[in-house]
């Protein structure tokens, strides 16, 4: 059962009980993020983290994402997780690319197993240790 946990203007974090997973949900707003509201949704997002830790993954749904993160806020992001990441984290991708940059940088710092998707359902296969053999 998914369960939303919080919700602002930019973003959306739910815990799916059924397989363990954290799942964020960026929307189109973030044109409109500042640092200040990016750092008060990342403490939210962070305490579903708490709140659930230890679980099996995380999803991050960033196709809609396009606030750009500069480098003292990604260490300031990685410093907020790094002790309650769950040992697997998809991300399906921004279109736009410095975005996407911002959060490949943000998340090269955390302690877990990234990969990047382009859709959803393969995010979650892995995820889910599901994925197909090629």
């Amino acid at each position: 059962m998914i369960e939303l946990e919080y919700k602002s203007e930019f973003i959306e974090v739910s815990y799916d009980s059924e397989s363990s997973l954290v799942i964020t949900r960026w929307t189109p707003n973030t044109r409109h993020l500042t640092i200040d509201q990016y750092k008060q949704d990342m403490l939210a997002t962070c305490q579903v983290f708490v709140n659930h830790y230890p679980f099996a993954g995380n999803l991050s749904l960033t196709q809609d994402f396009y606030f750009v993160i500069d480098p003292e806020t990604q260490e300031w992001t990685a410093q907020q997780f790094n002790d309650y990441l769950p040992p697997r984290s998809a991300a399906v991708v921004a279109p736009e690319f410095v975005a996407q940059l911002s959060i490949e940088q943000t998340v090269q710092d955390l302690k877990t197993a990234v990969k990047y998707f382009d859709n959803e359902s393969e995010a979650r296969e892995w995820l889910l240790g599901k994925e197909k053999v090629s």
